[in-house]
């Protein structure tokens, strides 16, 4: 049985490798591990993209922001 690891994320790009590779380095065996941006605006997705897509197994950009920060 394979363990999928969502990891939603707004604004990150200072932190989102260092949770990723916590995720990783977590004693779970045949884990899938997605990250879903939240249409962050730090410039996140050049992380993503450029660090963090060699590590995970699916990145979804969001296209607009969505979750309690949007209904704000």
């Amino acid at each position: 049985m394979k363990i999928s690891i969502a990891i939603p994320c707004y604004n990150e790009k200072n932190t989102i490798e260092k949770i990723v590779e916590a995720v990783c380095s977590a004693p779970i065996e045949n884990k899938e591990i997605i990250v879903a941006d939240g249409c962050s605006g730090d410039g996140m997705r050049a992380v993503l993209e450029e660090m963090v897509s060699q590590t995970v197994d699916r990145i979804i950009y969001h296209p607009i922001k969505r979750g309690a920060e949007a209904e704000q």
